[in-house]
C-alpha cells in the first residue's frame, strides 16, 4: 500500500515540473532570474465563443465573439500570476498576448517558476525565444527592367485564365507576416489597404517599410500588378514580425493579434471587420518548444482566416519541416521549379505528429519579384518562402469567386486539382505512404498548385445558345445567371470564352455578363 502511495506521488510530481522546459532548467543552473513565457491553458476560450456565438452570425461578429473569449479567459486565467508578481521585488510582467494566453515575464526567479508551475492554469514555461526566417537564396542582382512580363510561376498555376474570366480577387483582403514592405514600389502601391493597413510593433512606423526586402518580395507574389502577382485586384496588409534575420517570437504573436483584428498603430482602436482572409507566413524552425502556436492558429481557424506557411528549406532529408508549417492546421507549401522538379531543399515530411508534410506545392524557384532597392526593381529569390505566396494568392483567387468559403472548402479545392502528372518523385520514400496511390506524400503533398482548375470546377456551366436569342423583360438566367437585367430584345453572341456574352440591344448599347 506504502508502495503504490510513493509511485503515485512520483509520477504526480513528474507531470509538474515536466510543464517546465530543460532550457529554463539550464538557465537557472548559470543564473539566477530567466526571462520566461507562462503558457496558460486556451482551449476554453474558443469553446466559449462557440457556444455562444448565435446562429447567422456575420464574419465581424464571429471574430469580436473570437477576441472578446480569448481576452476574457486571458485575463481570468492569468489573474494568480499577477498576484505571485506583485509580492516579488524583482520579476516584472513585460506583456501579455492574449491569442495565445500567453505572459512574458522578465527577472523570474527560480523560486517564482516554481510557484507559477504549481498552478493549474498553467500549461507550460518556456524561455523567451526567438524564431528564424525561411532561408532563401538569391540568384540575381536587383533590376530596374520594367516588367510587363507574367512571370513563370504565375503561368505555371495558370492564375491568367481566371484573370480571363474576370477572377482576380477583388473583395480578397491578404494579411502578410513578414520583415514588411515597401508601400511605394510601382507594383505594390495601388492595392496596399491603408485603413489598419499596417504595424510594427518593433518601432512604431507609421507607414510600412521593409529593411531586407523579403517581405516586399512575398507581397509582390501574392498581390503584385502587371504579371508579378497571382491576385493582382486583392487588397494587401502587412505587421513586420521582424527587422534583422531573427525575431522577438512575443512581437511575432502581435503580429499575429494584428491579423486577428487590426488595430492602429500604437495597438488601439481595433476594427475587427478588418481582418484579412487569408495570411502568408514564410518563417519557422525545428523548435524544442513543440507546437507553440497552435492556439494562435486555432484562433485563426475560428475566425475563418485562412492560414499559408512555407515548409522550410531543410531539404533534402525527410521529417525536417518547420513548424509552424508542421500544424495540421495549416496549408504547408513546398517549392517546385519551372520543370516541376521539387526544389533541393524544400523540407519534407512528415510532421513531428507523423502527419503527411507539405499539403501542397507550388512553384518558389527563381522567383522574380518586387525588391526594396527602388519602386520599380525586381530580384530572384528561391525558397519556400517563395512557394507559399503563389498558394496564399491563389487562395484570393479561389475566394473571390466563391466568397464565404471555408478553410476545408479551400483546402479540398486546392488538393482535389492540383497537376501531378509532371512532377518527378524522387528515389527514395519520407515516411509512410498510401501503397494505392502516389498522393499524397511527404515530397510533393498532393501535388503541384493548379488554381484555374481548383476555381473552373466551382463556375457553373454555361450553355451554348443561338444567335437571335429573345429575353424580354426579365434576367437571362440560362448560362449566364449574372447577366444583368435586359428590357427589349437582344442579340446574343457566343464570345470565344464559353463563360462570357455580348449583348446588344434595340438602342444599340452594349453590355458584357459573365457567367
Amino acid at each position: 500500500m506504502v508502495q503504490y502511495r510513493f509511485l503515485a506521488l512520483a509520477a504526480a510530481t513528474i507531470a509538474v515540473t515536466a510543464k517546465i522546459s530543460v532550457e529554463v532548467h539550464r538557465s537557472l543552473e548559470v543564473a539566477k532570474q530567466s526571462n520566461i513565457r507562462v503558457k496558460f491553458h486556451c482551449g476554453e476560450a474558443l469553446a466559449n465563443h462557440r457556444s455562444r456565438l448565435k446562429a447567422g452570425a456575420s464574419r465581424t461578429e464571429t471574430i469580436e465573439s473570437v477576441v472578446h473569449s480569448l481576452k476574457e479567459h486571458t485575463r481570468t486565467s492569468q489573474a494568480p500570476v499577477k498576484l505571485l508578481l506583485a509580492n516579488q521585488s524583482t520579476a516584472v510582467e513585460v506583456d501579455t498576448t492574449w491569442i495565445d494566453c500567453s505572459m512574458y515575464i522578465d527577472k523570474a526567479t527560480s523560486d517564482l517558476i516554481e510557484e507559477i508551475n504549481a498552478l493549474p492554469q498553467v500549461k507550460s514555461i518556456y524561455l523567451a525565444s526567438v524564431s528564424a526566417y525561411n532561408e532563401t537564396k538569391s540568384h540575381d542582382q536587383p533590376t530596374s527592367t520594367v516588367n510587363e512580363v507574367i512571370e513563370w510561376g504565375i503561368e505555371k498555376i495558370k492564375a491568367p485564365e481566371l484573370w480571363a474570366k474576370g477572377i482576380k480577387g477583388d473583395g480578397i483582403v491578404v494579411g502578410i507576416i513578414d520583415s514588411g514592405v515597401r508601400h511605394t514600389h510601382k507594383r505594390l502601391s495601388s492595392n496596399w489597404r491603408q485603413e489598419y493597413g499596417w504595424f510594427d510593433p518593433y518601432d512604431n512606423t507609421e507607414l510600412p517599410n521593409d529593411p531586407w526586402s523579403h517581405g516586399t518580395h512575398v507581397t509582390g507574389t501574392i498581390v503584385g500588378t502587371h504579371g508579378i502577382g497571382v491576385a493582382p485586384n486583392a487588397q494587401w496588409i502587412a505587421c513586420k514580425a521582424w527587422n534583422t534575420t531573427m525575431n522577438i517570437r512575443r512581437l511575432l504573436v502581435k503580429c499575429a493579434q494584428f491579423m486577428l483584428c487590426p488595430h492602429d498603430r500604437y495597438g488601439n482602436n481595433a476594427d475587427c471587420s478588418k481582418a484579412p482572409h487569408v495570411i502568408n507566413n514564410s518563417y519557422g524552425s525545428y523548435s524544442k518548444e513543440n507546437f507553440w502556436m497552435e492556439d494562435t492558429i486555432a484562433a485563426w481557424r475560428a475566425a475563418g482566416i485562412v492560414p499559408v506557411f512555407g515548409n522550410g528549406n531543410n531539404g533534402p532529408r525527410c521529417t525536417n519541416l518547420d513548424y509552424p508549417a508542421a500544424s495540421p492546421q495549416v496549408i504547408a507549401v513546398g517549392a517546385t521549379d519551372r520543370n516541376d522538379f521539387l526544389y533541393d531543399y524544400s523540407s519534407l515530411g512528415p510532421s513531428m505528429k507523423n502527419s503527411t508534410k507539405p499539403d501542397i506545392s507550388a512553384p518558389g524557384v527563381d522567383i522574380r519579384s518586387a525588391s526594396i532597392v527602388s519602386d520599380v526593381d525586381y530580384w530572384s529569390n528561391t525558397g519556400t518562402s517563395m512557394a507559399a505566396p503563389h498558394v496564399s494568392g491563389a487562395i484570393a483567387l479561389y475566394l473571390s469567386a466563391n466568397k464565404g468559403a471555408s478553410y476545408n472548402e479551400v483546402y479540398t479545392a486546392l488538393a482535389n486539382n492540383v497537376d501531378t502528372d509532371t512532377l518527378t518523385l524522387p528515389n527514395y520514400i519520407c515516411g509512410e505512404t498510401n501503397p494505392n496511390a502516389l498522393y499524397p506524400n511527404n515530397i510533393y503533398g498532393y501535388g503541384r498548385l493548379n488554381i484555374f482548375n481548383a476555381v473552373n470546377a466551382t463556375l457553373p456551366k454555361c450553355t451554348l445558345w443561338t444567335n437571335d436569342f429573345e429575353v424580354i423583360g426579365e434576367e437571362v438566367k440560362k448560362g449566364c445567371p449574372k447577366a444583368p437585367l435586359l428590357t427589349a430584345a437582344t442579340n446574343a453572341q457566343i464570345l470565344p470564352n464559353c463563360n462570357a456574352f455580348t449583348f446588344t440591344q434595340d438602342n444599340g448599347g452594349t453590355v458584357l455578363a459573365q457567367s
